[in-house]
C-alpha cells in the first residue's frame, strides 16, 4: 500500500502501518496488564485476607517486575534487536495470564506471576515506543509514537470493560473465588495477537545500521519512505553513528543533559498519581459513595474519556508540540485533583468526584500521557537510545510502584482529601519543571536532536 501527492513519489504505507500496529498492541497489553488489577484488587484482598499494606503490595508487585524489565530492556534490544525484544514481551504476557489462572494458589505465587507480567510490560514500555520512533519518518513520528499511548488507553478500556463484564457474571462469593482469575486470563488473547503481528513487521533500520547490517537497514528505509527521503535519512543516520561511540558512559558525559531530562520527565509523569488512580479506580468511587456495580461502570466511563482525549493528543502532538501539551494537560490535572480532594473533604457529591476524576484523566491523556513517551523516545542518540530509555522508564515505574504501594496507606492515614491534594502538588511541580527545563522537539529528526545535544555539550566545554 502506498500514498502520493501531486508531483511526488509514492510513499509506502504497509510496512509503517504494520510497525505502528505492533507498537500499538504493545501498548494495549501494557495498558491491560497494568490496570486489570483495579477490578480484581478488592476480591484479591478478601481471597488472600490482605490489610492496607498487603493490598498495596498486591497492586504494586507487578511494577517490581516492570522496573526490572524496563531496566534491562535497552540492553536486550541493543543486543538482540527490537523485534526479538518484543517477542519476549509477548511471551511474558501470555505465560503470566495462564499462570494466574491455574497456578496462583497463594499470595506469593500470585506475586511471582504478576512480576512476570510486569517484566513483559516494563520491557514493552521501553521497546515499543523506541521501535516506532526509530522507524517513523520525522513528519509523523509524534503521531505514530502517540499510537503506542493510544494502545495503552485502549488496553485500559479493555481491562475495565472485561472487569465489569466478569464482575457481573456472579456474586461477590464467585468473584472472590474465581472471577478475579478470569480478569487476568482474558489478557492472553491480545498477547497472542501481539506475537502474531510481530512476525511480518520490519526491524528498526537504525538498529540494523548500528550493528553493521547497513544494506538491510537501507532496504528497510526504502520500504518506509520515498527513495530521496530514505537516502537522506540513511546519510543522517550514518553521520550520527560516526559521532557516537556507543559506550554506556556517553549517557553520563556527552548526553548527560538528555539523560537527566528523561529521568525527570518519567518521574514527573507518575508523580501526580495516574497509576494508583487507575489501579484503584472502582475502590475510589466506592469511597465516594458509589455501589460496587456503579463503581465498575464509572471506571469504564473514565476509560472512555481517556481514549477520547488521547485522540486529541494524536491530533495536536505534531502541531502544538510536546512541551505545550504537557504544561496544558498537567494544569488541568492539578486543578482537577485539588477539586477532587475538596469534595472528599466536605463529603460532597460522588458525581462531582467522578466529573473531576474524568477531567484529571482528560488532562493526562491529552498531555503528559502522550508527550512524555514521545520526548523520551526522541532525546537519546542512536547507539545508546535503548539504554537511555531504559533508565528513564525505570524511574517512571519506580515512582508508579511507590504510588500503588502507598495509595491504600495514604488513603487510610491522610484520608482521601489529603491523598489527592498530595498528588495535586506533584502535578504543580511538573508544571514548574517542564516550563523551565524541557526543550521542544517537534519537527526534528532524531539525528537533528542528537546534534542539538552535542552542540550544547561543545559550547559548555
Amino acid at each position: 500500500m502506498t500514498t502520493n501527492a501531486p508531483g511526488l513519489e509514492r510513499r509506502p504505507l504497509r510496512p509503517l502501518a504494520i510497525a505502528a500496529t505492533v507498537a500499538s498492541l504493545g501498548g494495549l497489553l501494557f495498558g491491560y496488564d497494568n490496570i486489570v488489577i483495579s477490578g480484581a484488587i478488592d476480591y484479591l484482598g478478601r481471597y488472600f485476607h490482605l490489610d492496607a499494606v498487603g493490598l498495596g503490595w498486591a497492586a504494586g508487585c507487578a511494577l517490581i517486575g516492570c522496573i526490572v524489565g524496563s531496566a534491562g530492556a535497552g540492553a536486550v534490544a541493543d543486543r538482540l534487536g527490537l523485534k526479538k525484544g518484543l517477542i519476549l514481551c509477548a511471551l511474558c504476557f501470555a505465560l503470566s495470564s495462564g499462570g494466574i489462572m491455574w497456578f496462583a494458589h497463594s499470595l506469593s505465587q500470585f506475586v511471582l506471576w504478576r512480576m512476570l507480567a510486569g517484566l513483559g510490560y516494563g520491557a514493552a514500555s521501553v521497546i515499543s515506543p523506541n521501535y516506532i520512533a526509530e522507524i517513523a519518518p520525522a513528519r509523523v513520528r509524534g503521531r505514530l509514537v502517540t499510537l503506542y499511548q493510544m494502545g495503552i488507553v485502549v488496553g485500559i478500556l479493555a481491562a475495565v470493560v472485561v472487569n465489569m463484564a466478569i464482575q457481573r457474571m456472579g456474586d461477590d462469593a464467585w468473584n472472590t473465588a474465581v472471577g478475579w482469575r478470569w480478569m487476568f486470563f482474558a489478557g492472553i488473547v491480545p498477547a497472542f495477537l501481539f506475537g502474531a503481528m510481530i512476525v511480518p513487521s520490519v526491524e528498526s533500520p537504525r538498529w540494523l545500521m548500528k550493528v553493521g547490517r547497513r544494506e538491510e537497514g537501507l532496504a528497510v528505509l526504502a520500504q518506509l519512505d520515498t527513495r530521496d527521503e530514505a537516502a537522506r535519512e540513511a546519510r543522517e543516520i550514518s553521520e550520527s553513528l560516526a559521532l557516537e561511540e556507543g559506550h554506556f558512559s556517553e549517557l553520563f558525559i556527552t548526553f548527560r543533559v538528555p539523560l537527566l531530562l528523561g529521568i525527570m520527565l518519567a518521574g514527573l509523569q507518575q508523580i501526580s498519581g495516574i497509576t494508583p488512580l487507575f489501579s484503584f479506580l472502582p475502590s475510589i468511587f466506592k469511597a465516594a459513595g458509589s455501589a460496587t456495580s456503579s463503581a465498575f461502570g464509572q471506571a469504564v466511563l473514565v476509560s472512555l474519556i481517556n481514549l477520547a482525549f488521547t485522540f486529541v493528543a494524536l491530533w495536536l502532538v505534531d502541531k502544538a508540540g510536546r512541551k505545550t501539551l504537557i504544561i496544558a494537560g498537567t494544569t488541568v490535572q492539578f486543578l482537577s485533583f485539588v477539586l477532587v480532594g475538596w469534595f472528599f473533604h466536605i463529603h460532597g457529591s460522588g458525581l462531582a468526584v467522578l466529573i473531576f476524576v474524568m477531567s484529571f484523566v482528560a488532562g493526562h491523556a491529552a498531555g503528559n500521557g502522550v508527550a512524555c513517551w514521545v520526548i523520551i523516545s526522541e532525546i537519546y542518540p542512536n547507539k545508546v537510545r535503548g539504554r537511555g530509555m531504559s533508565i528513564a522508564t525505570t524511574m517512571l515505574w519506580i515512582v508508579g510502584y511507590a504510588g500503588n504501594q502507598l495509595f491504600p496507606v495514604m488513603m487510610k492515614g491522610l484520608g482521601p482529601a489529603g491523598t489527592f491534594w498530595t498528588f495535586a502538588a506533584g502535578a504543580f511541580l511538573t508544571i514548574v519543571c517542564v516550563s523551565l527545563l524541557v526543550p521542544e522537539t517537534k519537527g526534528r529528526t532524531l539525528e537533528e536532536i542528537t546534534r542539538f545535544w552535542t552542540r550544547q555539550r561543545a559550547a559548555a566545554v
